[in-house]
């Protein structure tokens, strides 16, 4: 299989394999590595780095809709009193 590291380019390894049972049977998974140490914490704050950010949209996006309902409802109430 060729599955090169998005860094540097080298092949990567198998790193850790576990197992996950479901309801009716077991998910084997098998974690991909670079054979660079150096390359792989690169790798992985960059991964960390991304889920935050994705998390803090997400975030955001909730916080903005929930003040649009707030500015919503007082508008409403506003209008009807």
């Amino acid at each position: 299989m060729n599955n090169p590291c998005i860094r540097c380019g080298k092949p990567r390894i198998d790193g850790k394999t576990w197992k996950e049972k479901t309801t009716n049977s077991f998910i084997i998974h098998t974690q991909t590595i670079c054979p660079d140490k150096e390359c792989q914490k690169l790798v992985d704050k960059a991964t960390a780095d991304r889920i935050a950010k994705n998390a803090l949209m997400i975030k955001n996006k909730a916080d903005a809709k929930l003040a649009r309902e707030k500015v919503l409802a007082d508008s409403k109430i506003a209008a009807a009193g």
